[in-house]
């Protein structure tokens, strides 16, 4: 029960200080414009504030509901979404204050990290399927699960979004095999969203300004390589859950900066420039 209460309790600072954060981003615009200057906008701030809100609403739906699945998850997924909001406004003041700069990346690049971020998003969804329905234990090995290649499941089952936990709609007992079927939905995206993301990492060194990123995106890679086998292999232990959530956490928060840093205008304006000043040349 401690722990449910650190969690409120926390819970409940993040809220607090989120409204801080807006009245602070009020005070700040209105002395800006004072000055005849253009202050920052109340739009990302209050909707942070909003989703916080909503995150408190699910919270207490994840206690009547008795750990429904479908609102556990999706207050899991929320939580990423609130520390998805505030790095956009980390960077966005940045880039207001001058203390950071657009990075200018070509179109095919931006638009292979908007494909990455959604892919990890799915992927995200998954582990907290996984996650909220207790299915990490449902293959204790590697590559391999329970000694086959491609053991029992069923997907139908195991992919009823809206049931009890434990349960399916009708109120009979989830079987093994639809918890075979969602630890192995997990395990099979993970790879293909390993080998994107990868590649991304590879693309991004590639652009000198973004190689702290690709460094950083390759190290989080090996973190939830090595997380996510560890949780497998040896029983779901707690550090490596911890770690493997974190990890994903990481993930979102370092695709949410390149995006947010990234300008594919920029891009396009700065070739433009070069050839017309090579023209003038």
């Amino acid at each position: 029960a401690w722990v449910e209460m650190v969690h409120r309790y926390l819970a409940t600072g993040v809220g607090a200080l989120i409204v801080v954060q807006l009245l602070l981003v009020w005070r700040r615009g209105r002395e800006l414009r004072r000055q005849g200057r253009r202050g920052p906008g109340l739009g990302w701030p209050a909707l942070t504030l909003l989703w916080v809100c909503l995150q408190g609403a699910f919270g207490a739906l994840t206690v009547t509901m008795k750990l429904f699945p479908a609102i556990v998850t999706l207050h899991l997924a929320g939580g990423l979404v609130l520390l998805v909001l505030l790095a956009v406004q980390v960077v966005r003041y940045g880039l207001a204050e001058g203390s950071l700069r657009p990075v200018p990346v070509s179109s095919g690049l931006y638009l292979f990290t908007v494909v990455s971020a959604l892919l990890l998003t799915a992927q995200v969804l998954l582990g907290g399927w996984v996650s909220t329905n207790y299915a990490v234990l449902a293959c204790s090995s590697f590559p391999q699960c329970q000694g086959q290649w491609w053991p029992e499941m069923d997907w139908a089952g195991g992919f009823e979004l809206w049931r009890p936990l434990g349960l399916l709609a009708s109120g009979e007992q989830l079987t093994f095999a639809a918890l075979t079927a969602i630890h192995m939905a997990h395990r099979l995206a993970a790879g293909g969203v390993l080998l994107c993301l990868g590649l991304l990492s590879w693309r991004l060194w590639r652009v000198p300004p973004l190689r702290g990123h690709a460094r950083w995106l390759a190290a989080l890679l090996l973190l939830q390589a090595l997380t996510g086998l560890s949780n497998v292999v040896l029983g779901w232990p707690l550090l490596a859950a911890v770690a493997h959530t974190g990890g994903a956490a990481g993930l979102a928060l370092l695709l949410t900066r390149v995006l947010t840093l990234s300008s594919p205008r920029t891009a396009y304006s700065s070739s433009v420039s070069l050839s017309a000043s090579r023209l003038s040349a």
